[in-house]
């Protein structure tokens, strides 16, 4: 029962399967003794011994031929598969679709996958490898192209909650370059966890804050000294941020570098939302906030 590989082109010849089908057909005869031994009814005889052993012999030889075919079998039919899975989809009708109803689609199901509340934030997070752009540009090339093609997209909601997951990094840098330089719509919930990756994310997230056309900052008061490094913030039309502070003490938060941002100055965007917040400022900037033991959400005008 042995193989021979074909030196030219590594087939595996196995031999024919008359014989095979022969032995197993004999062995298969014994299968009503077997069963009587197996249940009882008839005691396994000294004679019996040498026709088992010989048969399991046959079954392991039998067993590790077709083992053999069968893993040959799988190894030649991968490319098959793969080749004909690609040039099925060729004529996939999805591959029809003009490029602007395609698009029309794809902002459909992001649009569905906005922000929302930030309890049910998570499964939208976009560093998600799970969430909808990645897995609509995991599809095919096609969609692929038309997604990086469209930074509006990515930028339209990013949303990013810690703790980040090991690649987040990557992924985030990923994600900031298929936006392209288009302006983005920010919100980022951060918690303080002291985790290295978290702090890489957050710093990486505020070096873009040039490119925030709407913000939106959820953070305990214990990292409030990360905002320090918002400035210039040329495209901006609203921001909130939202802090916690859990120990019920009041305390000041200073803004001032944050207000350069004259679109939002244009579009008079900055208004008190919450009577528990006060804002003093001079000369157009403004310089703090008061944050009250309670949570609050302010949109302040200098």
């Amino acid at each position: 029962m042995s193989c021979h590989t074909c030196s030219n082109c590594r087939f595996v010849n196995f031999p024919s399967p008359e014989p095979q089908l022969q032995t197993l057909k004999t062995i298969q005869s014994f299968d009503g003794l077997v069963s009587h031994i197996l249940r009882g009814s008839r005691p396994l005889l000294n004679s019996d011994h040498a026709l088992m052993e010989d048969e399991i012999a046959k079954l392991e030889q039998l067993r590790f031929l077709y083992d053999a075919q069968f893993q040959e079998i799988q190894l030649r039919q991968f490319p098959v598969l793969k080749a004909l899975k690609n040039r099925v989809s060729i004529y996939s009708p999805i591959r029809r679709l003009p490029r602007d109803i395609l698009i029309e689609i794809f902002h459909y199901v992001c649009s569905s996958d906005a922000w929302g509340d930030a309890e049910n934030a998570i499964g939208r997070d976009s560093l998600n490898m799970a969430g909808p752009l990645w897995v609509l540009g995991r599809v095919c090339g096609f969609w692929r192209d038309t997604l990086n093609t469209s930074p509006a997209f990515w930028a339209r909601n990013v949303l990013v909650i810690t703790p980040v997951s090991k690649h987040a990094h990557e992924i985030c840098q990923t994600y900031l370059r298929c936006a392209g330089e288009h302006p983005l719509g920010m919100r980022i919930d951060y918690w303080s966890n002291k985790r290295a990756e978290d702090d890489e994310i957050l710093s990486l997230l505020l070096q873009s804050c040039y490119r925030w056309k709407d913000a939106y900052i959820r953070i305990d008061r214990h990292n409030t000294h990360y905002l320090e490094s918002i400035s210039h913030l040329p495209v901006l039309k609203t921001i909130e941020i939202d802090i916690w502070n859990d120990d019920g003490n009041d305390y000041r938060l200073s803004l001032g570098h944050m207000l350069e941002c004259p679109a939002a100055m244009a579009s008079n965007s900055f208004r008190p939302r919450n009577p528990s917040s006060e804002v003093t400022a001079r000369d157009n900037s403004l310089l703090w906030m008061y944050i009250s033991p309670e949570r609050f959400t302010a949109i302040s005008h200098a």
